[in-house]
């Protein structure tokens, strides 16, 4: 399980850790490459050593498995804070950034892991961002780029030496990525991965799919086919500023590039949610993101009624009253759990 060699092989795990976390972050240069290939190639103990390294960070990876253990009430963060993916101290620091660093710690001590390895920059531990119901969090990169996290989404950070990958698991997050960083960044969610160098868009993994809206700079949207592990694309578009493209779920390509009015990109940042013709499915979806009572239907059919609209994140309630005057909708609200949404008696019959 990659446990630390003992006696003579312990100096020279050591300084293959050093190694490791120093390629690891990004920031070694020709150099120092250079003097790890020499140092690697000088003893066969130093390859064997390295590939243990390699092991223990694999073991260190399956920390995601405690997420849910940093989810409890009592590590439940502020309505919005801010804090760093490496887990150390910002600007409104988080119970919850501290709660992972403590279970990356205890489970490092025991599988016995050298002190070296969880001591390290943060950024040789996974990192799990997540947000809860009408909570949103802003979160520094481990390069200085941000991203904003919308209610009820979830972030994964895995940066390496030769790209930096975000994956948006679930819900929507804005992104303002660093330029001046020679490593492509990637953002991906679904099937659908977007590639930039430095720019400032938004990604949402809504109910119809991933939809990518840019609001400076271009990025590459590409869809892969589910599953596909080659690199392969099914469809490919790039976006300028003030565009948006998706890759719905009941479909195989990209949808054609729009124009994305920049008062709509992101609105959900400004306490606004903004709907240009898209299903109900959308607006449901985003009602329970900030609403504490779950908003379900009682027929699917009604996900696809489209819905112009634009309100503020504190209006969900009064929305809701009001579909019945814009969609063939009936509002149940018999149970204390949840809104029912049904279809009109009129329009049933």
């Amino acid at each position: 399980m990659g446990a630390a060699p003992e006696n003579a092989d312990s100096a020279n795990f050591d300084e293959a850790t050093q190694w490791f976390w120093r390629l690891k972050g990004g920031a070694a240069t020709p150099e120092d490459r250079r003097a790890f290939e020499a140092w690697r190639k000088a003893d066969p103990r130093h390859a064997t050593a390295y590939e243990e390294a390699r092991e223990v960070w694999d073991v260190v990876g399956e920390l995601d498995d405690l997420r849910e253990l940093a989810t409890a009430p009592d590590f439940a963060p502020p309505a919005k804070g801010r804090f760093s993916a490496g887990g150390h101290a910002g600007v409104g620091f988080s119970r919850r950034s501290f709660a992972y660093a403590a279970l990356a710690a205890c489970l490092a001590l025991a599988l016995i892991i050298p002190a070296i390895v969880y001591t390290q920059p943060a950024w040789l531990l996974p990192n799990i961002h997540a947000t809860r119901t009408a909570e949103t969090a802003e979160i520094v990169l481990p390069d200085g780029s941000a991203a904003e996290l919308a209610p009820k989404s979830r972030l994964k950070v895995v940066y390496s030496d030769s790209e930096r990958r975000v994956y948006l698991q679930s819900g929507e997050a804005f992104f303002d990525v660093r330029k001046g960083d020679a490593r492509a960044f990637f953002v991906s969610s679904g099937d659908a991965e977007v590639r930039v160098t430095g720019t400032r868009f938004n990604v949402r993994q809504g109910a119809a799919g991933v939809t990518v809206s840019v609001a400076e700079g271009h990025v590459e949207v590409r869809r892969h086919a589910p599953g596909d592990k080659t690199g392969a694309s099914l469809a490919e578009a790039r976006l300028s500023a003030g565009e948006e493209v998706a890759a719905l779920e009941r479909g195989e390509g990209l949808t054609e590039v729009v124009e994305a009015p920049p008062s709509a990109i992101a609105s959900w940042r400004a306490g606004r949610l903004t709907y240009r013709g898209a299903p109900l499915r959308e607006f449901v979806t985003d009602a329970n993101r900030y609403s504490e009572v779950a908003i379900v239907v009682s027929d699917d059919s009604l996900l696809d009624l489209p819905l112009v609209a634009s309100l503020r994140t504190d209006q969900i309630d009064a929305m809701i009253e009001g579909l019945p005057d814009i969609l063939p909708i009936e509002i149940d609200r018999s149970r204390k759990d949840r809104i029912i949404l049904r279809p009109a008696a009129a329009a049933s019959n």
